[in-house]
Order: C-alpha cells, then structure tokens, then sequence
C-alpha cells in the first residue's frame, strides 16, 4: 500500500519503522523496486471477502507470536493481500532476503500469470530482460538476444570492497534466461526461478541462492564455489550440475553431470555426489540414484527428455515451462513413460505430437489444458 499509493500516515509509520531497523533497509528498497515495477489488474476484493483475509491473517500472526504491533501488522496483513490478488508480476513480503550465510524466505512469488523477465540490479534498478537472453557481468553488463547485444548498466563497485550486495534475477513460468556471472560461471535459469548473484564475489569465496531450477557450469578456479538453497548447500571447485528445489514441490535435486560436489543439508549431513548421479532430498530422506543425466538438463536446450516419468510429472514440467495449468483425467497421471518432446513456441505442436505418442486427447476449457 505504500509502494502503490502512498499517504502521510503510511509514510509516518513505514519511515519509522526504518529507523527502527536500520538493518533491513535494503531489503525495503528492493521490496519497493519490485513493487514499483509491476502492473495492477483491476481486480477489486469485496469487503466480506477482505474481512475474511484479515480474520485469517490474524489468527496466523497469533500462532506464530507476532503481534506486538498490530496496527503495522494490519498494513502489512492488507499490503500482502493486494499483492496475493492483484498484481500480475510477483509480490515480496517475509522477515529478510537471503543472508550471506543462510538462506533465507525470500518472499518472492512467481506469480502464474505470464511476465517477463526481470533483473533488479544492485543499485535498486529493474530491467526487463528478452527471453532466452544471456546477461553476462563483465567490465559492464549487457543482454545478448537472438544476435542482438545492448548494455544497461556499467558494473557498480562498492566503496567497501567486502560489502557483497544482491542483484536479482527473477524467471517467471513461461520465461527462461541465462546468466554468465563475472568469473566466468554460467547459469541457465529455468522457468518460476529467482537467482540471487553479486555483481563480484568475494576473495575467499563465491557464492550464489536460488529457488528453483537452475543448470550451472561453474568455472574452475581455487575459491570455492557455493550454491545455496532452503534446503541444502552445495559446495564445488568447478564442475556442471543441475539443481531443482522449488518452494511448492515435496522433492529437491542434484543432478551432477561433471566433476565432484558435497551437499551439506539442514540436519548437517555432508554427501558427496559423483557424476551421473542424481541426490533426491526430501523430508526425511535422501537417495543417491545413477541416471542418464541429459534427462535432467535437456530443458535448457529446449527439450524434454524423460525416462519412465509419471504424466503427473511430465505434465507439471510442461505447465511451468508454458505457464498453462494442465489437468489429466483419471489414471492418466499415474502412467509412467519414456520419450523425448521438443519444446516449440507453441504448446499445440507439443501437444499434438504428445497426443500421438501417448494415446491421449486434448482440449482446453478457458485457460486450462486438459488431458483424457
């Protein structure tokens, strides 16, 4: 509310507050870039409706014992519920973006509508970014897409060389990006990612977070390279391997194409991973497979290759990568198949191939795709 349509009294109390927690103010400002970058429907929630959100809001903030402030809960509680309803982008709200050394609830939802993709660069700025482009960190930054190069920014160095600041790239489903960070590791970042980077690492060590799926060449030099997620840390030197740990799935990965990884977990359990191998963590527990590793990474190059996969997860990759909702009738999700697909532009030449292949029909009602 703030950020969209500020008053005198939200200045007097958001102002204050930040006198009061000098140390999130970065977060706020990047909070405040995000929110000023996206565009509002003209969804408008009924007054019966809001009052549920705010019963609701309430009875959570209780359980979790936070309340102390319950008239700038109340502005929060209405700012999140704008954000859940109208905003066709993505919305930020939570305790603090990820820490240098833990990762934290970002806050940050790839909203189901299509956007584009966007970069929120340490000076606070947003950048739309083409899709599919390659945003390389050098002595500038600039965005190569489909033969075309621009720059849009000159790199920022900080006058405290051992202050890293966080840019952002948010992938949206239906958008992929790459990103070639400034010691020459690159990135693939697939649909419904935020990648959290700095512009220049620091001496003793890299480091890069992530919510989502990305597939990472990391360049090989003597500082230790880390990937950071919610759920498990992964440390290299140089090596190419593929991370999947979306927020909504039950299952994370570490796919490891080449070279050598340790993946530290939340219950400080050190496993090392060797090429084709695939490390599924999971609540609870955690498995070690041998795979066909292209089945993991093909979807950088605009495939999808699968190996005895339920249509349920075939399916849920085909919805992410179109950001179109996809149903199947029952028993269909439980079928386990093989095959390859090309990801065209268009989900009807996908579909109409899977169709053929797999002895299924489709239709869509309104915005879904369904399966039968």
């Amino acid at each position: 509310m703030w950020c969209l349509t500020p008053t005198e009294e939200l200045n007097a109390i958001w102002f204050s507050w930040l006198e009061e927690h000098p140390e999130e103010q970065l977060a706020a400002d990047q909070a405040r870039a995000i929110l000023k970058s996206v565009r509002l429907n003209d969804f408008s929630v009924p007054a019966d409706k809001s009052e549920q959100l705010w019963a609701g809001l309430q009875i959570t903030m209780q359980k979790r014992h936070v309340g102390k402030r319950v008239r700038l809960i109340r502005y929060a509680a209405a700012c999140i519920a704008v954000l859940l309803l109208g905003i066709t982008g993505f919305g930020f709200w939570g305790e603090s973006w990820f820490s240098q050394n833990q990762v934290a609830d970002t806050g940050l939802i790839v909203d189901s509508i299509r956007t584009e993709v966007t970069l929120i660069l340490d000076t606070r700025e947003t950048v739309q970014v083409e899709d599919n482009a390659l945003i390389a960190y050098d002595s500038e930054i600039t965005v190569k897409a489909k033969e075309k190069e621009r720059t849009i920014a000159k790199k920022v160095t900080e006058d405290d060389p051992e202050k890293i600041v966080m840019n952002t790239l948010v992938v949206p489903k239906g958008r992929r990006s790459s990103l070639l960070l400034e010691d020459g590791s690159k990135v693939w970042v697939n649909s419904g990612s935020i990648l959290h980077f700095p512009s220049s690492f620091e001496p003793s060590q890299r480091s890069i977070e992530v919510e989502g799926e990305i597939y990472i060449e990391v360049a090989r030099k003597e500082i230790p390279f880390y990937v950071k997620t919610k759920g498990f840390v992964v440390n290299v030197l140089g090596t190419k391997f593929n991370i999947s740990a979306y927020e909504e799935e039950k299952e994370s990965s570490v796919v490891l194409v080449e070279g050598h990884v340790a993946v530290e977990t939340t219950n400080n359990e050190t496993i090392q991973l060797l090429p084709n191998r695939k490390l599924t963590i999971q609540e609870g527990r955690n498995e070690i497979d041998e795979v066909d590793v292209y089945d993991y990474i093909s979807w950088k190059d605009g495939l999808l290759q699968f190996r005895g996969e339920t249509m349920d997860n075939i399916l849920m990759r085909l919805s992410r990568y179109y950001n179109i909702p996809i149903r199947c009738k029952s028993g269909i999700g439980d079928r386990r198949s093989s095959g390859k697909l090309v990801l065209f532009d268009d989900i009807h030449q996908v579909m109409e191939t899977f169709s053929i292949l797999y002895n299924t029909q489709y239709h869509f009602e309104s915005d879904t795709l369904i399966i039968e």
